[in-house]
């Protein structure tokens, strides 16, 4: 599964458990750290590995600015 696939399975399932049990402290940093630890190789600065951290970074902040809209 590509990664910007795999990202839009992660929100929805979010959404789904913020409208379920509400917002919290540090939502969706379980999830960022998990995909951190699938997809990002620390030593690694390919330009392809660059998108990747730009991908999860953005999807990081999605999670810090989410309100439930």
């Amino acid at each position: 599964m590509s990664l910007e696939k795999e990202i839009e399975k992660v929100k929805n399932k979010l959404i789904k458990k913020a409208k379920s049990k509400g917002l919290y402290e540090n939502f969706g940093q379980n999830e960022v750290r998990k995909l951190e630890d699938k997809h990002l190789n620390s030593s690694d600065y390919t330009d392809e590995m660059n998108k990747k951290r730009n991908l999860i970074q953005s999807f990081d902040e999605w999670c810090m600015n989410f309100d439930g809209n």
